[in-house]
Parts: structure tokens; sequence; C-alpha cells
């Protein structure tokens, strides 16, 4: 995507996004995240910290020791794993999506990984997530039929998710990279399954610290209506598109749109809080660590 077309998407996204906004009661909204209990959004922060972003750096520590192993080099450290990966959060959630593979794909290529080992490691990661994210959606059609297929917007969850076999069984190349990277992929999918369980853990804890009663299927649908909107970045730090997949979701439970905005809200606070007080420190350690030449 070029410079200009991202642009005018971002122009676009945040005009819809503000056009949303000015239709939504903002009382209503602030009176129900004034009323969160601390209890609940503290656990969210340490669920999202300990457990999603954790499971994260298992998963990405596993497809770099694989990696590593092919070009015969030593793999990070889960230290330098676990850093490079707060720092990539940090920096697409409070700036840019992309700025975290950046950032990650600097460090990495500075410590002296090749490009190509770096390329087939972030790959191999969006197949982790996508088939954790497809396992999702199977547990929630296992727990809950009528929540998903009752739902246009389940639906077209759906099909999305279709999308993912049916490139397998088109495309031989990629049938190739998955046999290629085996019993690692395997693992890291397991890994990135649970990172999804443990983010939509999140949604319920912020859920349950404003008051908003929402179901385990309802949360399901509103975590692959996050993924879904979320696949392109068309907002920095996808501002106003993720709170819109919440509020969309929250709908088919007869969430009243204030409420599901402020359950949004909470979601995202769950997530910047704890990026911006460790995050942030990750990402500047990382920088600082880079060579003055690499920085030039």
């Amino acid at each position: 995507m070029s410079k200009r077309v991202r642009i005018a998407v971002t122009i676009v996204g945040l005009a819809f996004v503000g056009f949303g906004i000015s239709r939504v009661d903002l009382h209503e909204v602030a009176s129900s995240i004034r009323t969160i209990d601390p209890l609940f959004g503290v656990l969210a922060v340490l669920v999202m910290l300990g457990a999603k972003v954790g499971c994260k750096v298992v998963r990405s520590q596993i497809l770099l020791v694989d990696a590593c192993r092919r070009i015969d080099r030593e793999p990070p450290t889960w230290g330098v794993t676990a850093r490079l990966l707060a720092a990539s959060h940090a920096a697409g959630q409070l700036a840019w999506g992309p700025l975290g593979f950046t950032v990650r794909t600097i460090a990495l290529r500075d410590d002296g990984m090749p490009l190509a080992s770096v390329a087939r490691v972030h790959v191999a990661e969006r197949f982790a997530e996508a088939f954790g994210i497809a396992a999702i959606a199977l547990v929630a059609l296992a727990m809950s039929p009528h929540a998903i297929l009752s739902s246009w917007f389940g639906r077209i969850m759906l099909v999305g998710l279709a999308a993912i076999p049916l490139a397998l069984a088109v495309s031989s190349r990629l049938r190739a990279k998955l046999r290629d990277s085996g019993p690692a992929l395997a693992r890291a999918t397991a890994w990135a399954f649970a990172s999804s369980v443990a983010d939509i853990c999140v949604l319920l804890l912020a859920a349950r610290g404003i008051h908003v009663p929402i179901d385990v299927p309802t949360a399901i649908l509103a975590f692959l209506a996050i993924n879904g909107a979320c696949a392109l970045p068309v907002t920095p730090a996808q501002l106003g598109v993720q709170e819109s997949a919440i509020v969309v979701a929250l709908a088919t439970a007869s969430i009243a749109t204030p409420q599901a905005l402020a359950v949004a809200l909470a979601y995202r606070a769950a997530h910047v809080v704890p990026l911006a007080l460790v995050g942030l420190p990750a990402l500047i350690a990382t920088w600082a660590r880079r060579s003055p030449t690499a920085r030039a």
C-alpha cells in the first residue's frame, strides 16, 4: 500500500469513526466508565500482560528457535524475545500497527539474523495466529452455534475464516511452507490459541468491570470481530476501528451502544496501560541497544 493510499484510507477511517462517535451519548459512556470496578480492571491488565503477551512470547520463541536452527545460529534468549515482543506491541498499539513488525525486524537484523529468516518467522506467526483464531471460531460453534449463526456478523466472520482452508487447498506453495515448518508451527499454533483465549478473558473482565454482562459466545464473537476488522491497518493503533468492531458484535446481544463502547474503551485501556508501563521502556531499551551506526 503506497503512502498516499495509506493516508487516504486513514483519513476516511477517522472520518467514519468521528461520525460514529457523534451519534453516541458520550455522557452515558462516561457514566459507565466511572463505575468500573478497579479489581476487574487490574485483573484484565494482568491477564493481558501475563497470559496474552506471555503466550505470544512462547509462540515467537518456538518459531525463532526453528528459524535459527535452519541457519545454524543461536536463537535470541527468552529475555530478548520478551523485550522485543513488548516493544513491538507498544509500537503497534500506541502508534501504528505495522511499526510492531518493523521494530522486531530491525532489532533481529541488527543482531545478525538474516532478513529472510526474520520474514520466515513473521509469516509463520501469522499462520499460527490464523489457525488459533480459526480454532476459537470452531469452539464457539460447538458451544453455541445459534449465537454465532443467527448473527449476520457472525456469519461474515465464519466466511472470512473459511478462506484459510480454501487458500491452503488451492495453493501448493502455502502447503509446502506449512509442511516445512512442521512441529514448530503446530506448537506455535497451540500457544497462539492460548493467547487468543487470554484475549477473550481480557474482554470478559473488562465488561465485568463496568457491570455489562456478556456471555462467552458473545465475547468470542467480539474477539473474532476485532481480529477481522483490524486485519488491515486503517487508523493509528486501529483507534475507532477496534471499538466499532466490539460495538457491532455486542449489539448482537442487545447491548446498547453506550455500554458497548464503554466495554470497548475498557478493553483498550487494559492493553494501553501495561504497554505504556512495560512496552514503552522495552521499546526505548531496544532502540538504545542499537549501535550509533545502525541508528544513523
